[in-house]
């Protein structure tokens, strides 16, 4: 399974924070010297010149496409289609987004970061292109720029912890069969009544204490809450067949008498004459 994370972009914003850019930095090096800097600040400032807005668009382009290129790695390998973008057809507004398939373990809170980081991104990849041919010992630092925002996406793009599982290590367990092994008996079977399972606690205790104690159901994978009479729930075991870990023995040994009866609820109706199985096995 995965997950879709939406990276929504503005084209106008990005344009303008790159012309916002060159601007300040032509406006500097013309009050340095206005009458032999007049030139060069006019070429340094992203204005409205067609030459000028036809590089801004291609290398929008090809900034936009180094981000999805670095972000490929992280798209749900099951997804065909992992990442799209509609830059081509941005809105009047300038709106368009980056689409991208990504583990289902992604951290939903960092979606916004990510977009925020991608904008950056993008306006640093677009100042590093543009002062490649005018100012080149500037160009490397805005290459640096991207090259930050793109380690800050990778970090925000990292994996939570899997979910925790329902089973027990108790339910993995091995044995023996044959000469020399051992053998499984049923010590008691109890019909599904009022609502739940009983099986006596002196019977179950004995052959706990004799060779472990398993607990299966002619309805497989029934969940069970294990209690005592009108008491709180003891533990709930995840499904059947399940083999009774020593914490669990323990703690209904600490809330019952020896005589006492321990139910067995199942979280849901099971089928037509169901049975509950306790087994022990006894060593050969």
């Amino acid at each position: 399974m995965s997950k879709t994370l939406t990276l929504s972009l503005n084209k106008k914003l990005i344009i303008e924070a790159v012309k916002a850019d060159t601007y300040i930095t032509g406006a500097i090096d013309k009050s340095a010297d206005a009458v032999k800097n007049s030139a060069l600040a006019y070429n340094e400032q992203a204005g409205d010149d067609t030459y000028h807005e036809r590089k801004l668009s291609r290398t929008l382009a090809g900034a936009v496409g180094s981000l999805e290129a670095n972000l490929a790695e992280f798209v749900d390998t099951a997804e065909n289609d992992g990442i799209t973008d509609t830059l081509a057809a941005a809105g009047d507004d300038g709106g368009f987004s980056i689409i991208i398939k990504v583990s289902e373990r992604y951290n939903n809170g960092l979606a916004y970061p990510i977009a925020q980081l991608s904008q950056e991104y993008i306006v640093n990849k677009m100042l590093y292109y543009w002062w490649q041919s005018i100012r080149p010992a500037l160009a490397k630092d805005y290459l640096a720029f991207s090259a930050e925002s793109l380690t800050n996406i990778r970090l925000c793009l990292a994996k939570t912890a899997p979910l925790t599982s329902e089973a027990d290590y108790e339910d993995v367990s091995g044995e023996v069969s044959g000469a020399g092994g051992s053998s499984t008996t049923t010590v008691e079977t109890a019909a599904y009544t009022n609502s739940k399972f009983q099986l006596t606690w002196s019977t179950i205790s004995a052959a706990y204490l004799a060779g472990g104690l398993k607990i299966s159901c002619t309805d497989p994978g029934v969940k069970l809450t294990v209690k005592i009479g009108s008491g709180d729930p003891l533990f709930t075991i995840g499904s059947v067949p399940h083999t009774i870990s020593q914490s669990e023995y323990l703690n209904i040994s600490s809330h019952i008498g020896e005589t006492a009866k321990v139910d067995f609820i199942p979280a849901s109706t099971p089928g037509a004459g169901a049975v509950l199985i306790a087994t022990s096995k006894a060593s050969s």
